[in-house]
């Protein structure tokens, strides 16, 4: 069992409860009862970063348009963007897995690391409230996310394709899961992208939002090469 005390210190935040944290670090692959796993603080921690980064964007960017600012956010909590920031804080030393997962290295996951990043978002919002998680937010993630405006850095390809496909076809474009391969915790997911039921883009990924997003990529490509 980890120290509680040095992951508090990695991610800059000491818990009233204790038992929060340790369940922040819980994945399903460790217990019999999935609602002692992090999913449900995940979920919470999910929408508390999309409010608080949204409420950072409108207050330090207020020339910027409600479009750009959309991309700004997507490419700030996407999973790469978490799942680094996760590694930086070395969160798969804590990852609370299986036996067999841990030998498979499933902690070194993007997926894993931004679902467990998210889930201590969602413990600090139950331990101490919305400013408290708001204060662990932008003190984790204020750089990454000035850096993405900054340099324009915008990852948000399913945003992007939308766009197109509304501006060029009138329509919005539909994400179809082919094919799922691997065991429930280390699953890799195949996804075809279709606009008006042609065939744009292919996808894979250990998520279904990252097939999703890397057939979105091969479909923006396709149309952007023919000019849309």
């Amino acid at each position: 069992m980890f120290d509680i005390g040095e992951v508090e210190e990695r991610i800059k935040y000491s818990f009233k409860n204790k038992e929060l944290l340790k369940k922040a670090l819980t994945h399903r692959s460790s217990v019999r009862d999935k609602t002692q796993s992090n999913e449900r603080l995940e979920f919470l921690g999910d929408a508390v970063l999309e409010l608080v980064v949204t409420e950072f964007l409108i207050n330090n960017y207020p020339t910027v348009d409600e479009g750009r600012l959309s991309k700004i956010r997507a490419a700030s909590v996407n999973t790469k963007t978490l799942a680094e920031i996760a590694k930086g804080l070395e969160l798969y030393n804590y990852i609370i897995v299986g036996k067999s997962e841990r030998k498979e290295g499933i902690t070194f996951n993007d997926s894993i690391l931004e679902d467990t990043f998210e889930a201590i978002v969602g413990a600090i919002y139950l331990d101490r409230g919305l400013e408290k998680a708001r204060q662990f937010i932008e003190y984790h993630l204020s750089d990454t996310i000035k850096m993405i405006v900054e340099k324009g850095i915008i990852f948000d390809y399913k945003t992007h394709l939308q766009e197109l496909t509304q501006k060029k076809f009138g329509c919005l474009p539909t994400y179809v899961i082919v094919k799922e391969e691997g065991q429930e915790h280390n699953k890799t997911f195949y996804c075809d992208v279709y606009i008006n039921d042609v065939k744009y883009g292919f996808g894979i990924g250990k998520s279904k939002k990252e097939a999703e997003k890397n057939a979105a990529r091969e479909a923006v490509e396709k149309l952007e090469s023919n000019g849309v």
